[in-house]
């Protein structure tokens, strides 16, 4: 009986304001410190009385009430009852707010599965949006666990910029379709739960990973459940090199060699210089000099050649020296003009400056457009040349691509073929296979450019 004070007094429920905080007039200590600290699930979640997984629930069952929602939200999702999934994965995080697998399947299947499901570029937009906000309040409660804020900035990165859907998202995720997200000036703005500051999706997702790493250091232990923790850490670096690749592309080129600076010092310093723990806990750096790869090798008892072998192993895992050489070449002035020949020559084709002239004494003059466009394949001719390697960056074969393909385009409109030889034929002729990627990246731009 002297004890049953205390324990009331302990172990009463805490009663939650509308704010959701904790707040028993006194009572429920152990309760508040519960929520406080985020140790344990406190409520049942939004569970129809009338269900099985409530009689679970009610048997305390609370794991095997969570799999029987996770069947339902299965069957919604064949069923395509959009709402009734969505409803069902809330009760679910509900009852498992701490279950980080939970917060990563429901999160990508949100935003690349229920999302594939819908026709309209838009509706596919929210279901991204759906996905990702998702996996943010996943981070809000659970605080500790790094890969979430790592998936979060994965999501962003590659949904707004691998994507097939890639050109339409990154614009949409600066100026969203939707009406609701209109600035002061009617003009579209960002979905702020998203994007609060109206960035770039690249910086956004920066930020995420920035902030991952943050928790990775802080957390006291070594490497990260759920990824390679030498993939895990180049986060920021690479979404650096991401958000350089469309400074030209926006006709930025102020902003073009400045940010690829940077990304090519935190890709050699922030990252390359981390250590790392490789197979059987042997110690390797990326950026290493030839006195680093001694001390590692002497620190970790092993031969200098082991020591190499060890390093050499994870440059080409991680396409270490691959992204170093392109963030070099892509600071350098020639790149920085091939860039800007092509967003003139794209600039020229948008404007509608396609069609050839008839002068006065019956000669032809080429449109803009072409003049324009043979000029960038010339320029990167003249790069290619130059620089033999740079077609390892897969996105430098596919920008020449797309450059031959408007020139195609051009001709056609002009009731020409195209000719026998040009500025970047070897390249076209070499990769058949990706023609129809190139055509329908070009269908992609024109089309945005409409909608501007």
């Amino acid at each position: 009986l002297l004890l049953l004070g205390p324990v009331v007094y302990l172990g009463f429920p805490a009663r939650q304001t509308a704010g959701a905080v904790a707040d028993s007039g006194g009572l429920g200590v152990l309760s508040q410190k519960r929520q406080q600290y985020d140790l344990g699930e406190a409520t049942l979640g939004k569970v129809d009385p009338s269900s099985s997984a409530m009689n679970l629930l009610l048997l305390g069952l609370r794991g095997p009430a969570a799999t029987v929602l996770q069947l339902k939200a299965i069957d919604y999702q064949e069923r395509k009852q959009w709402a009734k999934l969505r409803a069902t994965v809330d009760s679910i995080i509900m009852l498992q707010p701490h279950y980080v697998q939970i917060w990563k399947f429901q999160g990508w299947n949100l935003a690349y599965n229920v999302s594939r499901e819908w026709d309209k570029v838009d509706d596919r937009f929210y279901w991204v949006k759906e996905g990702i906000k998702f996996l943010i309040l996943g981070t809000n409660r659970n605080q500790t666990v790094p890969i979430l804020f790592h998936d979060v900035g994965e999501f962003v990165q590659s949904k707004m910029g691998v994507s097939d859907e890639k050109k339409f998202f990154r614009e949409f995720f600066v100026h969203d379709p939707d009406p609701r997200f209109k600035t002061t000036s009617g003009e579209p703005g960002p979905d702020r739960a998203i994007n609060p500051d109206g960035k770039d999706s690249y910086l956004v997702a920066y930020d995420w990973f920035v902030r991952a790493n943050e928790k990775d250091d802080n957390d006291g232990v070594i490497g990260v459940k759920g990824k390679t923790h030498v993939f895990f850490r180049q986060g920021p670096a690479r979404a650096l090199l991401y958000f350089a690749k469309t400074r030209a592309e926006k006709g930025l080129f102020d902003e073009h060699i400045p940010a690829w600076d940077r990304a090519y010092k935190s890709w050699m310093d922030d990252y390359g210089k981390m250590d790392f723990l490789g197979l059987d806990d042997k110690k390797y750096r990326l950026n290493c000099t030839e006195d680093e790869l001694k001390a590692l090798a002497e620190e970790n008892g092993v031969t200098l050649q082991e020591q190499r072998r060890i390093w050499a192993q994870n440059l080409d895992m991680t396409n270490f020296r691959q992204w170093r050489d392109i963030a070099d070449l892509e600071r350098t002035p020639e790149m920085l003009e091939a860039r800007r020949a092509s967003f003139e020559g794209k600039k020229a084709y948008n404007e509608g400056r396609n069609s050839d002239t008839m002068l006065p004494d019956k000669t032809v003059q080429i449109s803009d457009s072409q003049k324009s466009l043979e000029a960038a394949m010339t320029q990167w001719a003249k790069l290619a040349e130059k620089y033999p390697n740079m077609f390892i960056d897969g996105d430098n074969v596919e920008d020449c691509l797309l450059l031959v393909q408007y020139y195609r385009v051009v001709c056609q409109l002009n009731g020409r073929n195209m000719p026998d030889s040009y500025p970047l034929k070897d390249i076209w002729d070499k990769h058949p296979s990706r023609h129809p990627d190139a055509e329908r990246n070009f269908l992609i731009e024109t089309r945005l450019q409409q909608r501007k």
